[in-house]
């Protein structure tokens, strides 16, 4: 392979082009992490734990502890397991606690949401670095002739 035909391979790579590319897959990368992190700050009375509630839902029921009726239809003290049908039958009866539990979901589905738009952020200045270590080992390999 002559010089001619080895720049002219060097120029098909593009090389510059995904150089140039590089700052804003950094800055999409930049911006979803940001807007993540606003987000999350924003919401963070809404942000549940794996497998719990979030802390706005964990203070109204504990409000609504307190609530619980102190005796059953049969005038005896309400037993324990009463009292945690008693707060689950407020999981759907009341207004305040039933808005709490749809926030906390609509928070949960947009941390995913942002979580997504971060990882295809990550993924494609990734792939770019990888393409450009690729160039960079091609390019060597046709200088080294």
């Amino acid at each position: 392979m002559n010089i001619t035909e080895k720049i002219e391979v060097l120029r098909k790579f593009g090389t510059r082009d995904l150089i140039d590319k590089l700052p804003a897959y950094e800055a999409e990368l930049l911006e979803a992490l940001t807007e993540q992190v606003n987000y999350t700050g924003q919401n963070c009375d809404y942000v549940a734990s794996r497998g719990s509630d979030c802390p706005r839902v964990k203070e109204i029921i504990a409000e609504l502890l307190f609530q619980a009726p102190e005796a059953n239809e049969a005038g005896k003290k309400t037993t324990v397991a009463e009292k945690d049908a008693w707060l689950t039958r407020q999981r759907t009866e009341n207004s305040e606690l039933k808005e709490a539990i749809s926030q906390q979901r609509q928070v949960s589905f947009r941390q995913e949401d942002y979580e997504i738009k971060c990882e295809i952020a990550r993924r494609r200045l990734t792939s770019a670095v990888a393409v450009l270590a690729l160039r960079t080992a091609q390019i060597n390999f046709l200088g080294g002739d």
